[in-house]
């Protein structure tokens, strides 16, 4: 009999295991950079990341896409003030310098706490499917998860 494999204590984050898997390939280069997206609104706050966002990044320099010029401007003077808490919120010395430019930001969709989807039960044609699909999956820890994302899914989906 096979030996089962350890629990992890918890799941790990997406970015935590592309950088294990692309560590040491030109892509661990691109994933460590986008880390600069990922903290932005930590590091500016919801005020300024709602004004401004990173476009781009380039040899330690981070271009970031500004909504006015006047905004432009007052950002220009935190520059120093901005690569600190974006360089301490990553936690390493990733930005050197930032570019900014004047442009169109486009705003985050957020949810409403009022708006409900609807979730319907799953026909016993879809059920079917489910465990039919999900059948390779040896492991059934992995496989229940597998079934259990895809109903959420289907559920929260017209019937077809």
């Amino acid at each position: 009999m096979a030996d089962k494999r350890p629990r992890m204590k918890r799941p790990l984050p997406i970015s935590a295991l592309l950088e294990s898997v692309f560590a040491g390939k030109p892509a661990q280069k691109r994933i460590r950079e986008a880390k600069a997206w990922q903290f932005w609104e930590e590091a500016v706050g919801a005020h300024i990341a709602g004004k401004a966002a990173p476009v781009a990044f380039r040899d330690g320099t981070l271009t970031v896409r500004v909504a006015s010029s006047a905004w432009m401007q007052q950002l220009f003077l935190m520059n120093l003030d901005i690569i600190s808490h974006l360089n301490s919120a990553i936690g390493e010395p990733l930005v050197n310098d930032i570019f900014f430019r004047q442009g169109t930001i486009q705003q985050k969709i957020t949810e409403q706490a009022d708006s409900v989807v609807l979730k319907r039960a799953l026909t016993t044609v879809e059920e079917k499917l489910l465990l039919e699909r999900t059948s390779g999956v040896t492991d059934p820890e992995l496989r229940e998860a597998f079934i259990a994302l895809f109903s959420s899914q289907l559920a929260g989906s017209p019937r077809r």
